[in-house]
């Protein structure tokens, strides 16, 4: 099997410090890309990160730098970079995804929608019998 076979695509969603200054977020995304090629991936996009205000604190951060970064790697590989994460001091938070499984447009692989558990029509007599009650 060549070696392109086995690498999949992922998406690496990643919560950087806040305390890296504007004018050096340019260089901390060429970093973070150095460190996935370092481990045996390679970058296919990476966005700048945004300043976001978080939902609830994340290691003791209210804002966090927030991007996004897609690449291909094998497993083996992909174990390194997961590994590495962890004691890479900048990310607060990581979540990594492979990209055959997630479907923003809402498409399923096998090309099945899901069939919703509570249709709307359902919903609402159930409601209406709810009130009437």
């Amino acid at each position: 099997m060549n070696e392109l076979e086995n690498k999949k695509d992922y998406e690496l969603a990643y919560l950087l410090t806040p305390d890296i200054s504007e004018d050096k977020i340019e260089a901390e995304v060429s970093e973070l890309k150095d460190f996935i090629a370092k481990n045996g991936g390679s970058v296919i996009q990476a966005d700048l990160p945004e300043k976001r205000h978080l939902a609830y604190p994340v290691k003791k951060q209210n804002f966090a730098y927030f991007g996004v970064v897609y690449f291909n790697s094998d497993t083996e590989s992909l174990d390194k970079i997961k590994k590495a994460l962890v004691f890479y001091k900048k990310v607060l938070r990581y979540m990594l995804l492979n990209k055959a499984t997630t479907h923003p447009s809402g498409d399923h692989p096998k090309g099945d929608k899901p069939t919703p558990i509570i249709t709307s029509q359902s919903f609402e007599q159930r409601l209406e019998s709810l009130l009437n009650s």
